[in-house]
């Protein structure tokens, strides 16, 4: 057999994956789960980026090998675009925004490509649980999760993504309306076609049909990369929602199961708080290799937001009189604070979800059970009183208080850019 151990801060995980011989067929048996299951938008999200870590080896380095000439093509041509207007401080700052969001999608790339092995676990540890023995409501509740997590996802992918397609039309609709307009230069009637300040070292109003089509692929690139992490972040975090779920109601109604015997212990009651401690222990290492996975990408997309939401409310109050000018950062601007609340309401749902576990454990019939029963349930109840969370960067907790905080500090920066 071969034993897979991830390292994750001072804890280990060891478990048994598939047999050596049986490797190809242990892939094809998760591909199918995910295939069959509610899943199935992030494996198809996941292939498509390269970063379905049960894809072979050669396919991957391909789309890695696509991904990084389109981008680093995209960032390139916008360096040189800056460069062409680093003496005027307004244009630098319209032109901001956009090579943070590209680092921003970039990073989360790199980082899910470097991290693929904690996301193959992940992975294998939503089937392990799925497969494994429970209750009929444990499963339906896990499943509900599931569909929830599918439906979101669904929706989550269209609205960011139409975000995109907003913002790619009303560059076109700038163009329209100023194409033939004699109020301003040349260069800049031929920049406001475009989706961001570029230079392509090329005349841009001979060549402006593959210059906005390739800026138009790139910027809906980007996007798409970001929807991608994003959907496997809210799978995976609805999942452990759901873990957390089906512990409540394992511990709610300790002594209730009839028809059940999970392990060789006599008392029900003591053999069902072993088995809620076994999947307490094992939700807990769920939600410390999500953080492992996440804790560096969350922190760098935290950070960029920071100064999206600056520059971006800056370019929206300057150019409040500016129809062709204000439809694009109003846009992104939307499209920036929704992602912005998903990040953290996904943090959020996690502390919920464990703090509500002490709840649980409270208000089971604790006074019918065992001493040993009661005992083993009082040092769940201890743990259970510091909730699960995930941090950026070993610090930072996502949370509400975390958005609310990232708003308040982009608002300070908006101030000083204004006072400047």
């Amino acid at each position: 057999m071969l034993k897979l151990t991830v390292y994750v801060g001072n804890v280990n995980f060891a478990f048994v994956i598939i047999a050596v011989g049986d490797k190809r067929d242990g892939m094809d048996d998760i591909e199918q789960f995910f295939k069959d299951r509610h899943y199935n938008i992030a494996r198809i999200l996941l292939s498509i980026c390269g970063v379905w870590p049960f894809n072979t080896r050669n396919r991957r380095y391909i789309i890695y090998f696509a991904m990084t000439l389109m981008l680093g093509s995209a960032f390139i041509f916008e360096i040189l675009g800056i460069i062409d207007i680093r003496h005027d401080s307004v244009e630098i700052i319209d032109a901001v925004p956009m090579i943070c969001f590209t680092i921003l999608c970039a990073s989360k790339m790199f980082c899910a490509v470097h991290t693929l092995p904690q996301i193959k676990v992940l992975l294998i540890k939503m089937q392990e649980y799925c497969l494994s023995p429970k209750s009929d409501e444990e499963t339906k509740i896990q499943n509900s999760h599931a569909e929830y997590g599918r439906k979101l996802s669904y929706a989550y992918t269209g609205f960011i993504l139409s975000h995109s397609v907003v913002y790619l039309l009303s560059t076109l609709l700038a163009r329209l309306v100023y194409m033939k307009s004699e109020k301003i230069d040349e260069t800049s009637n031929a920049q406001i076609g475009l989706p961001h300040r570029v230079n392509y070292i090329i005349d841009l109003d001979t060549y402006y049909v593959p210059i906005f089509i390739h800026c138009a692929i790139c910027d809906f690139t980007l996007t798409f990369l970001l929807v991608v992490f994003d959907v496997l972040y809210l799978i995976v975090v609805e999942h452990c929602c759901g873990l957390f779920a089906a512990l409540r109601y394992r511990l709610e109604i300790a002594l209730v199961f009839e028809k059940e015997q999970l392990s060789t212990t006599k008392d029900k009651s003591y053999s069902n708080i072993v088995y809620s401690i076994r999947r307490h222990v094992e939700t807990m290492q769920f939600v410390a290799i999500m953080e492992s996975v996440y804790s560096l990408s969350l922190s760098i997309h935290i950070g960029m937001t920071v100064f999206l939401i600056s520059f971006l409310g800056y370019q929206v109050i300057n150019d409040m009189e500016n129809l062709d000018r204000i439809l694009k950062p109003i846009a992104l601007l939307n499209g920036v604070l929704i992602n912005l609340f998903f990040e953290n309401w996904q943090g959020q749902k996690i502390i919920d979800s464990s703090e509500r576990v002490f709840e649980s454990a409270y208000n089971s019939e604790w006074y019918s059970m065992p001493i040993s029963a009661r005992k083993l349930l009082i040092m769940m109840m201890k743990r259970s009183e510091k909730p699960s969370i995930l941090r950026m960067s070993k610090l930072v907790v996502l949370s509400y208080v975390t958005f609310n905080t990232v708003l308040r500090t982009s608002l300070s920066y908006f101030m000083l850019l204004r006072s400047l």
